[in-house]
């Protein structure tokens, strides 16, 4: 490996943070980062280093890259973003395939323990920030990214996004304003809490469950846009899940933007089948105040491979 791939090589991981949280998508970010790598690498003979750092460059090129994407899906939503809250439990689970939602994705990507990787706020990564982001102009976005989420300092962000240190640093205080205490200041959900969650699944016990969930816990299950408010419609559609689908459950842990979470299998006779990539977050002690469930293959794959699970090892 040449000197120049081993650099680009070195800035994945903090790419990979960039272009996730710009476009909300962990598919959208494993391509947006594998073009901007590709770029950079045909284009690397115009690379002049007294022109700026290379990190520099390549944060130039995945911005572009960013924003062409971006003309086709600006914004990324969760179900309360789309309508009141509302499921009735036993009605179909109608899917909206044609709304590009809000995906998590694995942790592990930006996992900054690695010495050859960017730094990166980890809190900045939280699933509520990164939705909060999909509501921000394309520019506040990259600015809050590369200032608060990669620490680039803020010459070095008006470089990449072309903007004046002035310019930056108004961006940065409007998107700071928007994004508020979302993520730094959140209460961190302990894995025990989890641990007992997914316990209660595979027991399918819906009493530990509801004893698990804040009062107003939020549930939302896309790509289906209905979603609740409450522990009682959480209970009363937990009990009809397990009605339903039946009582026998594996679970397997997970962590997604730097939150904890689970894989859900539902047991054949022929053994595991995949169900539910599931996320949650905390924030009243002790208790778990939102769930985010996700029946999505593809996601429900990814989350395998990061965890180093296989159909194998089901």
């Amino acid at each position: 490996m040449t000197a120049i791939a081993e650099r680009l090589e070195q800035l994945r991981g903090g790419l990979i943070a960039f272009c996730y949280q710009m476009l909300g998508s962990p598919f959208d970010a494993e391509d947006a980062v594998q073009d901007v790598m590709e770029r950079a690498w045909r284009s690397r003979d115009s690379y002049d280093p007294s022109r700026g750092a290379l990190s520099t460059w390549v944060y130039r090129i995945a911005r572009n890259v960013c924003l062409d994407r971006l003309r086709d899906a600006p914004r990324r939503p969760l179900p309360r973003d789309l309508s009141d809250p509302g499921i009735e439990v036993g009605a179909p689970l109608v899917p909206s395939l044609d709304v590009p939602w809000l995906m998590p994705a694995p942790t592990a990507w930006w996992d900054a323990s690695a010495p050859e990787r960017a730094v990166v706020a980890s809190e900045r990564m939280r699933l509520a920030v990164t939705a909060v982001l999909q509501m921000l102009p394309a520019r506040q976005r990259g600015v809050f990214i590369l200032r608060d989420v990669l620490a680039h300092s803020a010459a070095e962000t008006a470089a990449i996004l072309d903007m004046s240190v002035a310019a930056v640093n108004s961006a940065l205080q409007r998107a700071r304003a928007a994004i508020g205490d979302q993520g730094r200041d959140a209460l961190p959900l302990r894995r025990e809490t989890v641990d007992s969650y997914a316990l209660a699944i595979e027991r399918a016990d819906v009493v530990a469950l509801a004893a698990l969930v804040s009062d107003d816990v939020l549930f939302e299950m896309p790509p289906v846009p209905r979603w609740s408010i409450g522990r009682p419609v959480y209970a009363e559609f937990m009990a009809f899940l397990f009605e339903w689908r039946g009582t026998r459950w594996l679970t397997r842990s997970i962590s997604a933007n730097g939150q904890p979470g689970i894989l859900l299998y539902e047991v054949h006779d022929d053994g595991p089948h995949p169900h539910t990539v599931q996320l949650f977050d905390g924030g009243t002690p002790g208790v778990i105040d939102h769930v985010l469930v996700y029946q999505n293959p593809r996601l429900f794959t990814l989350f395998e491979a990061a965890a180093g699970v296989g159909p194998a090892d089901r």
